[in-house]
């Protein structure tokens, strides 16, 4: 899960939207780069903690 490919953002397609279609794109938005960002802090800490326990050390 860590490894997977973030989710870019929203297709806004090339017609006007309305106030209530922009605000749920943009949760949509949000929550993807949200996701995107906790993963790669995980993996992130993974090797971190991994690279410690290798070198006997803590983070």
């Amino acid at each position: 899960m860590l490894l997977e490919k973030c989710v870019g953002p929203v297709d806004l397609g090339d017609k006007p939207l309305t106030q209530s279609q922009l605000e749920r794109l943009w949760i949509t938005d949000r929550e993807r780069l949200l996701s995107c960002a906790r993963r790669h802090l995980a993996l992130r800490d993974y090797y971190l903690d991994r690279d410690a326990g290798l070198e006997g050390g803590k983070k």
